[in-house]
């Protein structure tokens, strides 16, 4: 069979067509086949620095971490959590494998804490020892503040009656007349008992002291709070359970000091006295009719040698909240900025009023 010439050259033709293509095809090819290894070749790179970046900040993070397998072996470990780990290791614990929580080795304190990875855990591990000397710095400085404000406070009340001591002492060593001798020491021995009482007071405050405990129903030591505060009876109002039975030393005491503080900022003053048992506890509220605490004062009338009273010492509340506190009760401004101030006193029922409301319960 004949091929016709025609034919066979439009064969040819087709194939050099073709063989063209798929040389262009392939000059693609090859021009793609470069670009991506270019982009491959700058991805690799940019990953190569993120890697590298990962690890500076993982070798310098100030906790230490170390990535744990399921087997417990160490796969990696920054360098703050190998030098944790050394350290335990030469007092013979071995951190990564500790539960959480603190660890304590020589003078250093670790606290460990770990989480989940799907091939094992990764362990935190945190240096707490500067941070508890810190704390203790902290502490200390805070107790420094703590004695030179005390230290202030007790310069100033006992000065003011000082000064007035060494002034009568002046005009007494000069005075030749015997009532002027009488009334200038008269006021010297005012001046002493104020340092004294002064005196007593810190001492109650830094030490209270408790005896054999006196117990007695609350209208009976409300009645002698009053008497003790020159309160006249018909002025005071008692509502509620007066018939419990409590510590009465202790009430007697913060009652006495909450109605002489009403008594002096008011001296026509009325009290209502609130007295109700909540779980096991006295629960007192003392509110007069007087002008109330101021707002800038709040809960500060709580602080040592804090008074709005011109000859007043500042330890009067301060004193009952610790007694309270020593007994296991509070004392609590409710109303600070508002007219009438209103105290609440929680604290423990005695003994024998326990008793008795177990054996009607």
């Amino acid at each position: 069979m004949s091929i016709d010439q025609q034919q066979l050259q439009q064969g040819f033709d087709q194939f050099i067509a073709a063989a063209q293509e798929l040389e262009r095809g392939y000059a693609q090819l090859k021009s793609r086949v470069a670009q991506v290894d270019l982009e491959l070749q700058a991805t690799n790179e940019a990953l190569q620095r993120s890697l590298q970046e990962r690890e500076a900040i993982f070798a310098a993070l100030p906790i230490g971490l170390a990535a744990v397998r399921v087997d417990g072996t160490v796969s990696c470990c920054n360098r703050e959590g190998e030098r944790l780990c050394a350290a335990a290791r030469a007092a013979g614990i071995d951190l990564p494998r500790r539960l959480a929580g603190e660890v304590a080795f020589g003078s250093v304190l670790v606290r460990v804490r770990r989480v989940e990875m799907p091939d094992g855990e990764l362990v935190l591990l945190e240096d707490r020892s500067r941070v508890q000397e810190l704390e203790r710095e902290v502490h200390r400085l805070d107790r420094l503040a703590g004695l030179s404000e005390l230290a202030l406070g007790i310069a100033h009340e006992i000065k003011n009656p000082l000064n007035g001591v060494t002034g009568f002492a002046a005009l007494l060593e000069r005075s030749e007349s015997p009532d002027a001798m009488r009334r200038f020491a008269g006021k010297i021995v005012q001046g002493v008992r104020q340092v004294d009482e002064i005196v007593r007071s810190l001492l109650g405050f830094a030490r209270p002291q408790r005896g054999a405990a006196r117990v007695a129903a609350v209208a009976d030591i409300v009645a002698e709070a009053a008497r003790d505060a020159a309160l006249p009876a018909a002025r005071i109002e008692l509502v509620g359970r007066g018939d419990t039975i409590v510590d009465a030393d202790v009430l007697s005491r913060v009652v006495v000091n909450l109605l002489r503080n009403a008594v002096e900022a008011s001296p026509t003053v009325h009290v209502r006295v609130e007295a109700n048992v909540r779980a096991g506890r006295l629960e007192l509220v003392v509110q007069d009719d007087g002008p109330g605490v101021p707002p800038h004062l709040g809960s500060g009338v709580f602080a040592p040698f804090v008074s709005t009273k011109e000859r007043g010492t500042g330890l009067g509340l301060p004193l009952a909240a610790r007694v309270l506190s020593f007994l296991g009760g509070d004392l609590e401004l409710q109303n600070p900025g508002e007219p009438g101030a209103r105290f609440r006193v929680r604290m423990p029922l005695a003994e024998r009023a326990v008793l008795a409301a177990e054996a009607t319960a």
